[in-house]
């Protein structure tokens, strides 16, 4: 019995979401996770989300045009998956299925993974045991718009300000933690030490990833942030040694996949969909 993509009668459950390059094209690997959108997903809302200054359009989608900064890196991509005017793009929707190009659908399993409720969910991100939550890669994820929201707008502070100065004037004479005060204030004025000012220092690292970002610290800004349990994302997704997960799982397909050509192709071929 399908379930209807609606909530309460007004707001939708969900929608699909590709997120494009700059480019006007597609290769065929992409053509091969557009057919698997449609031949299992082709029933829900999807947008294209593009740079404003590409023309472009596909049967079947809606398009979502961003500012151009948005693309064209990874940097830039995360820079737009952080930024809250992403997430009110599609407050229309309890959720989002974040669904990159490199990315694959083996069944309509979408409304039972938004009746669970997490707040975030993806491919485990495996070998990173020094981090809290090694869910998910972003990829091919599904979001919960509001709490998301909730993450990007907080007005939590980004460094605690006590503990800041303990650190900072710890072995420090008199004379230089007074010539150094307005520092000890400064990290109390929360524009100046919020979750933008953190977006924008991580993305000054060498390889700024939405999806880590959200996995360390979206707790920090609303500690309620509900990730999916690891054994939960083995049955969503896979992205890194498919092989593995697949014994993981028992030997059963998640309801999708990530960088299917990049991590272990060969291993995919078998459940591609043939273009007839």
């Amino acid at each position: 019995m399908p379930y209807p993509n609606t909530l309460n009668g007004e707001r939708k459950t969900v929608a699909v979401v590709v997120p494009l390059s700059n480019r006007s094209h597609f290769t065929a690997d992409e053509e091969i996770s557009f057919r698997h959108l449609k031949n299992y997903l082709g029933a829900y809302d999807k947008y294209l989300v593009v740079p404003k200054s590409l023309k472009i359009e596909r049967p079947g989608f809606k398009i979502k045009p961003f500012d151009d900064h948005f693309f064209g890196s990874i940097a830039a991509h995360t820079r737009m998956m952080l930024d809250p005017t992403f997430y009110e793009a599609f407050q229309d929707y309890e959720f989002i299925l974040t669904y990159h190009l490199d990315a694959l659908v083996f069944s309509d399993q979408l409304m039972e993974w938004c009746d669970r409720g997490y707040d975030f969910i993806g491919a485990p991100r495996l070998g990173q045991s020094d981090t809290p939550h090694v869910v998910g890669n972003g990829g091919f994820a599904l979001r919960k718009v509001e709490s998301l929201l909730k993450v990007l707008r907080s007005d939590e502070y980004a460094v605690d300000p006590s503990a800041f100065w303990e650190s900072f004037s710890a072995g420090k004479s008199l004379s230089l933690q007074l010539a150094n005060l307005p520092r000890k204030y400064l990290k109390r004025f929360r524009p100046l030490n919020n979750i933008r000012r953190d977006v924008a220092a991580y993305l000054r690292e060498p390889f700024p990833c939405e999806d880590i970002f959200l996995s360390e610290r979206a707790t920090k800004y609303y500690p309620e942030f509900n990730f999916a349990p690891l054994e939960m994302a083995f049955r969503f997704a896979f992205d890194e040694v498919p092989r593995l997960c697949f014994e993981i799982t028992g030997e059963t397909l998640p309801f999708g996949c990530h960088a299917w050509h990049k991590q272990d192709r060969k291993f995919w071929e078998p459940f591609l969909l043939s273009e007839s």
